[in-house]
């Protein structure tokens, strides 16, 4: 009996030994991983704190880049040389930091960078800071246009050399019913204001009104010096009325010749006749068709 206990003792130790050995493998594992856990959340908060930094640059770049004053350009004094068929303009630009704005612009088409520029002209500075250049170059009516800076900022851009010339549409309409049952389309106070590009009042030669039905010119009439009525024929008009069916379209545009001989034709609106007392507007484009002198 006493032997058994002397026996037992031992192998009881041996047991205890391997049960603390298991837990000492298990806890050591357990804390191999919650290691690797702190460090990997370690690495997560890293990125996350260069990200934050990056995110805080971008912002700080962004902001400085809205406080800066913003780049203005204009245009005055356009004329045509239709023989040569060439545009003059003034260019009038605003950079708001010499040092960091290159004065050296190109010309280029719609959507080209700088380095495709067709033509590269440099604007002077003048006494109260504004930079300015006369420029010329050939005149595409079909042509669009960019300016651009040689760090590729547009300081304009269209896809129509159109809003460069001499004459632009500032304003221009009639009051107008339509009378279904009767099939008519009247109109009256006919009105129309040109500006050039920097935003005067000019004058144009030879302006008229013209009514299309359904892509037809069905009425003329010559702008009046009242800028209210119209001469149709020799005769004198405060009002005309049109043929005019529901479903029918009706287009009214502004034609004149500026004093170089261009000639535009500047769409006003698309009417569409209703089966009652209305017409629906249809979009338009407001872009001018320009011909050159024959």
């Amino acid at each position: 009996m006493g032997s058994l206990k002397k026996n037992g003792l031992p192998l009881l130790s041996l047991a205890l030994c391997a049960v603390l050995t298991v837990a000492l493998v298990r806890q050591s594992a357990e804390v191999g991983s919650l290691r690797a856990e702190l460090a990997e959340e370690h690495r997560t908060e890293e990125d996350l704190a260069e990200r934050l930094d990056e995110t805080d640059t971008a912002l700080k770049s962004l902001q400085a880049s809205q406080d800066q004053p913003p780049i203005s350009v204009s245009f005055a004094n356009p004329s045509v040389n239709t023989r040569d068929r060439m545009l003059t303009v003034d260019i009038i630009a605003e950079l708001p930091d010499a040092d960091e704005y290159s004065s050296t612009i190109g010309f280029c088409r719609v959507g080209e960078s700088y380095r495709m520029a067709w033509k590269i002209e440099y604007l002077y500075r003048n006494g109260v800071g504004i930079y300015m250049q006369t420029v010329t170059f050939p005149l595409d009516l079909e042509m669009g246009l960019e300016l651009r800076l040689e760090d590729d900022a547009v300081l304009f851009s269209s896809d129509s050399i159109a809003e460069l010339l001499p004459v632009r549409l500032n304003y221009g309409g009639t009051s107008w019913h339509f009378d279904s049952q009767g099939q008519r389309l009247y109109q009256c106070d006919w009105g129309a204001d040109l500006m050039d590009p920097a935003g005067n009042e000019v004058q144009a030669l030879d302006g008229e009104f013209r009514v299309y039905r359904n892509g037809t010119l069905v009425f003329t009439g010559r702008q009046m010096p009242d800028n209210c009525n119209v001469e149709a024929d020799g005769e004198i008009l405060d009002s005309v009325g049109l043929d005019c069916s529901p479903g029918d379209r009706m287009r009214l545009c502004y034609a004149c010749t500026d004093a170089f001989g261009l000639r535009y034709e500047f769409p006003i609106w698309e009417q569409l006749a209703m089966r009652w007392d209305d017409m629906e507007e249809v979009p338009l484009s407001r872009r001018p068709t320009v011909t050159w002198p024959e």
